[in-house]
């Protein structure tokens, strides 16, 4: 009954040949998860869940995470941010297709800066979207050099990495200079806490920040937009944190996972 429902859903907001080519697709999710998985390489990874639309979005082949339905919190807050903490660049990595952020830089009097390390996906995106504002990098969040913005704005990309590639994200911000990190937590500051667990870079699990084995201190949230997503039950949110509060977490999270920027 639950599936009926659920392919109702969809025709209702796919149409009959929509919802069809959404279900077949979600059908082989699992194979293509196990090819995925067994590319050595992350950047192979990723790529290969980009041209294969593994997510299964109809509306952006950054998944759900990446619709105009599950963005309506954070366009709203977003540019309050902005205001507040005077923010005039930005890098946002993972980009993404860029499908929604579009939307907050048209009207936002800041210089964008794009990232991801998905290759083909920066190359479409320059060519669509570049201009005297907005540009679009090939970058790695664990190695490449970071370019001198106000915000690292990272979304729904911590929880595809394993603890060691996480640890490399936060060492890698803190060779940087840039002042301020927003990245995503599976669960509100002040919500229900949610056990981590480790993984493969490239798959997917929740991943609360204020929990083991990274524990950020409520304390150290400067801001935080509750990011809901409305195929999820989990009560997400954007946290903005400073320096500070990342070599906190660094730290906690190298000490509980072991050498993790070593692995």
């Amino acid at each position: 009954m639950k599936q009926l429902n659920k392919f109702k859903q969809r025709v209702e907001k796919l149409g009959l040949h929509g919802a069809l080519k959404l279900t077949l697709a979600k059908s082989t999710t699992g194979r293509r998860k196990k090819v995925i998985l067994g590319l050595k390489e992350p950047e192979d990874r990723f790529t290969k869940i980009y041209t294969t639309n593994h997510w299964n979005s109809p509306e952006s082949l950054s998944g759900e995470g990446s619709t105009f339905e599950n963005t309506q919190n954070i366009r709203a807050g977003l540019p309050l941010i902005f205001e507040q903490y005077e923010i005039e660049s930005m890098l946002d990595a993972p980009c993404g297709d860029f499908n929604w952020m579009q939307s907050i830089t048209k009207d936002a009097s800041m210089k964008y800066i794009g990232g991801d390390i998905v290759k083909p996906l920066i190359e479409k995106n320059q060519a669509k979207y570049g201009d005297k504002d907005t540009s679009f990098m090939h970058l790695d969040l664990t190695k490449s050099s970071l370019p001198t913005v106000d915000l690292l704005f990272c979304r729904d990309c911590l929880f595809h990495l394993s603890y060691q590639d996480i640890a490399r994200v936060l060492d890698n911000f803190l060779s940087s200079s840039i002042p301020y990190l927003m990245t995503t937590s599976s669960a509100a500051p002040n919500g229900p806490r949610i056990n981590n667990s480790n993984i493969l870079t490239g798959d997917m699990r929740l991943l609360d920040l204020f929990s083991k084995p990274i524990s950020l201190s409520q304390n150290d949230v400067l801001e935080s937009i509750s990011d809901n997503m409305v195929s999820l039950t989990a009560e997400r949110s954007m946290v903005l944190v400073n320096r500070t509060a990342v070599h906190a977490i660094l730290k906690t999270l190298t000490l509980n996972n072991g050498s993790a920027t070593q692995q």
